[in-house]
């Protein structure tokens, strides 16, 4: 018996040793000085004291004595036990680490072998290689470990322990077929260990280099379809017939390296020289001698193969064989051209194929059909391997098959883009995406959940279930969703690998076909999809792991790198085959082009991405597709107001962009300058006007939003009824202002956007940023449309979707409701001029008070224009001032100009005015507060220096231009 040599502890595991036996304490000897010392010590007090008690003494030391020799075993037996239950832990620890060890070796031993019964249950696929196996595996039982503990046993335990450690139990015990093998027992069960070591040598070796010889008859008829018969013999089976020694074959030593496996019902029966004798009992036991071998038998379990079994993986074999796939001489051609393919004929009206022919095998043609073995597909293959070339192979022969209304394509390519670009002009192709415009791809593949729904409508229309049996008035062709460097799109796009995963799921019945091309596809196919991708095809491939993972077999990588379109495929029937794929010209794609150019272009799967501007005419049209629903929801919502269009690509529609103030609260428009933020006030406004709403805006000069504020507020007395505020830049809108009359816009600002919906008002307002917004403002908005922001981190912290981010955004774009969104491209609104400021007219009073922060310019002016002003000074008596003012009533006018200081300084003169006088007011907010009463606040100027207030008498403040100096 061939026994492999002891496996040692992997690198890094500690070497087993046992644990230390603990030595025994040493025994305690007799104090004979502690016992003599208190004697001694107990006469020399009786000498000097004279009293008998103190000889009473001299029996302490040695009961004292005594007790430390007692006490002192009680503690050596104690350091025993201690020490005796410390080992026996340590020896727990040891036998747990001898099994751990024990399954590691195990598992390893039986990976580097195959037995027949994992051969004949399938769980090994057949491993073809140049040359036969040197080993087999006789069967199970115990063998020599490669475990070993170091130390010295201290008793019988410690020895049963180093005995379990150096053997290995139900591990594989192996032979040499070299020195040949003998087989003697009953003949159920000893022809069947013969047939499990003649199942192990076919599987190894390949049928042109492993050449088996066998008795006839019925014990080895299962063996007829084995197709290891003509290459050079290297196996050599000797039946029970056999029982000449002088006919048998002898030693496999004499016979140019051919092994020799004999059966027999005695071992004298058996050829002479054999090495190996195993004495098979029954099914579950058997003896194993070994020629020369010291160590004597070895009891096994016998690895057992029934004939039945045996001659249906036999069959399997065959098979396997007829294809021919192991070697050069394959009649596999090394090109092949498109047009030499024959294609099936085609039919227009089946629903139930999409066979098309790809290449050639050395059986004939190869044809793959994903409706009646896929219903998806694994294609692998290496660079230069052929892979893009024998897709476009394949879906050339389906376009020649099959009419664009049976079978469409979606082909989407992330290695450049020009892997497909010969298919495009095809009325199949519904569209060709790359990774080139990753935004493309991406809502091409998210569309196919659109699509699936789709296609479920259609089915549930017809009450049907599959797609197969729908009537031929349905359009609805199967799609095939090609993908070329299928791991490329999922690193970018992670969040596609579920949708491929639906798809993969519910595509059978649907009509929707997968074929999915990668590199390596092994660890990049989620096992949801490759479990629904009975087709498998691996080009060149650099690992055998690739290989075996995708076909089962590691028979692509060993294709030579100079013949690109050799492969192997497994159709869907579980039989891996060698075959070249077509090779497709120009010539022969431009006759297809031509040959279908009259047929009708598929249905595309996707919707286009949202043009850069959209014209008003294209929102009408949408407007009008969704206006039966509309109509509808408007009656209890309020007015819809459409201001652009919405992606909907899972949908696989476009539809307009919809603010509702009554249902979705008042609208914050967020972007950087020149995203398009005043574009989609005017869009509301355009809208708004459309359906009668009264529209206001809050713009340029700041006149205007004052008088516009105080307007609406002032309205709350009045039912308002569809009334739309817009407001531009409200970041900064009030950013310049006074400080009292911004605290009272803003302020007036929160509490429309606070009552408004009660009083049908709507406010829409663009700005900038929410960080410079004021919190009573920022969180009134019930809803929020995001235009382009600078970095996808500016977008993320605004509350939009960071994925929908694009750099280079045109002007418009943006998201809404978690969609994209592209704003309908309207004229701007036409700038305000403002609220126009009335002409000065000073002396229609008795008495004209002017506050002026300037007032001998002031003065300066106002006696330019014919009066006669009296300059009022802090320190002027207030007594002659009401005199000169009541003298002022005799039909000349009089004005007194005064800064704040003077007018307050002089308060009598002040009061006096106040309520007589007419008020001018050239300044701030100050020389307005001289005369005014309360808190209430004039209306807001444009420009001080130009502008001023007048209030008659009795009236309020109101906004006048004030009159240019005149010099005389």
């Amino acid at each position: 018996m061939d026994r492999p040599p002891p496996e040692h502890a992997p690198p890094g595991d500690p070497q087993l040793a046992l644990p230390p036996r603990a030595p025994d304490p040493v025994a305690p000897g007799f104090p004979w000085l502690a016992a003599i010392a208190p004697l001694a010590g107990a006469a020399v007090l009786w000498a000097v004291t004279g009293s008998a008690l103190s000889l009473a003494f001299a029996a302490l030391g040695p009961l004292v004595a005594v007790a430390s020799v007692v006490d002192a075993r009680r503690q050596g037996r104690r350091a025993r036990r201690r020490g005796a239950a410390e080992r026996a832990a340590l020896l727990a620890e040891l036998r747990s680490a001898v099994a751990d060890r024990h399954a590691g070796e195990r598992a390893a031993r039986w990976r580097r072998v195959t037995s027949a019964r994992e051969i004949v249950d399938g769980a090994r696929p057949l491993d073809w290689r140049a040359g036969p196996p040197g080993r087999v595996v006789l069967g199970h039982g115990t063998v020599a470990s490669g475990v070993r503990v170091d130390g010295v046993p201290a008793d019988d335990h410690d020895r049963a322990l180093l005995r379990a450690a150096g053997a290995l139990d139900d591990a594989p015990v192996v032979a040499s077929l070299a020195g040949g093998i003998g087989v003697v027992g009953i003949e159920p069960v000893a022809d069947a260990l013969a047939r499990a070591l003649v199942v192990q040598v076919t599987h190894g070796g390949r049928p042109d280099e492993v050449g088996i010889a066998v008795p006839a008859g019925e014990a080895w008829g299962w063996s007829t379809p084995l197709p290891h018969r003509s290459g050079p013999t290297a196996l050599r089976v000797v039946g029970r017939s056999e029982r000449d020694a002088t006919t048998t074959p002898s030693a496999p030593t004499d016979a140019d390296g051919v092994a020799t496996i004999a059966v027999a019902d005695a071992a004298e029966h058996l050829p002479p020289g054999l090495e190996t004798l195993v004495r098979v009992e029954d099914h579950r036991r058997a003896v194993i001698e070994r020629r020369g071998e010291a160590a004597g038998p070895t009891r096994i379990v016998p690895d057992l193969v029934g004939a039945v079994e045996a001659s249906e993986w036999a069959d399997r074999v065959r098979a396997m064989a007829e294809r021919e796939r192991w070697g050069p001489e394959s009649g596999v051609p090394a090109r092949i051209a498109f047009d030499a393919l024959e294609q099936p004929a085609s039919d227009d009206g089946s629903r139930t194929t999409l066979r098309a022919v790809v290449g050639q095998s050395a059986l004939g043609p190869l044809a793959l059909d994903l409706v009646e073995h896929g219903p998806h597909a694994i294609v692998a293959g290496t660079t230069g391997s052929g892979k893009s070339e024998f897709l476009v192979a394949w879906l050339a022969a389906l376009a020649t098959c099959h009419p664009p209304d049976r079978v469409s394509f979606l082909l989407v390519d992330f290695k450049g883009g020009a892997a497909f670009e010969p298919l495009r002009g095809l009325p199949h192709v519904t569209g060709i995406v790359t990774d080139l415009d990753e935004a493309e791809a991406e809502r091409a593949v998210l569309s196919l959940r659109a699509e699936l729904r789709h296609r479920e409508a259609v089915l549930l229309a017809e009450g049907e279930r599959d797609l197969a049996a729908l009537p031929d008035r349905v359009v609805l062709p199967r799609l095939v969703l090609v993908v070329d460097e299928y791991q490329a799109m999922i690193d970018r796009f992670p969040d596609l690998g579920p949708v491929v995963a639906d798809v993969a799921a519910r595509g059978r019945s649907l009509g929707v076909h997968l074929v999915l091309a990668s590199q390596r596809p092994n660890g990049v196919v989620r096992e949801q999809v490759s479990a629904n991708c009975a087709i498998r095809v691996s080009l060149r491939v650099r690992q055998r792991a690739d290989s075996v993972a995708v076909v089962g077999t590691d028979a692509a990588a060993a294709i030579r790198p100079d013949t690109p379109g050799r492969g192997v495929v497994d159709a869907g029937d579980g039989c891996p085959v060698v075959f070249q794929s077509a090779m497709v010209d120009p010539g022969t794609l431009e006759r297809l082009r031509r040959s279908t150019s009259d047929m009708a272009a598929a249905r595309r799967p996707w919707v286009d991405p949202l043009p850069a501007r959209v014209a008003q005419s294209a929102l009408i049209r949408l407007v009008r597709a969704a206006t039966p629903a509309r109509d509808a929801e408007e009656t209890e919502r309020g007015p819809a107001l459409d201001f652009g269009i919405l992606d909907d690509p899972e949908r696989q529609r476009h539809v307009p962009a919809t603010w509702t103030p009554e249902s979705d609260g008042h609208l914050l428009i967020l972007g950087e300058p020149g995203s398009g933020r005043s574009t989609a006030l005017a869009a509301l406004a355009e809208a708004a006007t459309a359906i009668r709403v009264d529209v206001r805006r809050l713009v340029r000069p700041a006149s205007a939003r004052w008088d516009t504020l105080r307007a609406l507020v002032e309205d709350d007395r009045r039912t308002t009824t569809s009334c739309l505020l817009l407001v531009d830049d409200l970041d900064v809108a009030f950013r310049d202002w006074p400080d009292d009359h911004r605290i009272a816009a803003v302020g007036m600002l929160e509490r429309l956007l606070r009552e408004g919906r009660e009083r049908g008002l709507g406010i829409a307002a663009s700005a900038g940023s929410t960080h410079r917004l004021p919190a009573g403002l920022r969180e009134s908005f019930g809803s929020t449309v995001l235009l382009r922001h600078p970095t996808r981190t500016d977008l993320a912290q605004a509350g939009g979707s960071a994925a929908l981010w694009r750099s280079g955004d045109p002007p418009g774009s943006g998201q809404w409701r978690e969609r994209r969104l592209q704003v309908v491209d309207v004229p701007s609104l036409p700038s305000d001029p403002g609220a126009e400021a009335r002409p000065l007219r000073v002396g229609t009073a008795a008495v004209t008070a002017v506050v002026s922060m300037r007032p001998r310019a002031d003065a300066a002016t106002l006696r330019g224009l014919g009066h006669e002003p009296v300059l009022l000074e802090p320190g002027l008596d207030a007594v002659a001032r009401a005199a000169i003012a009541a003298g002022g009533g005799a039909g000349h006018p009089l004005v007194i100009v005064g800064d704040a200081d003077a007018w307050t300084a002089n308060w009598t003169l002040t009061a006096l005015v106040r309520e007589e006088a007419a008020i001018v007011v050239h300044g701030g907010s100050r020389e307005f507060r001289v005369f005014a009463a309360g808190s209430a606040l004039p209306p807001l100027l444009d420009d001080p220096v130009a502008q001023c207030w007048l209030a008659p008498p009795g009236g309020e403040p109101m906004r006048c231009a004030w009159p240019v100096h005149v010099d005389n």
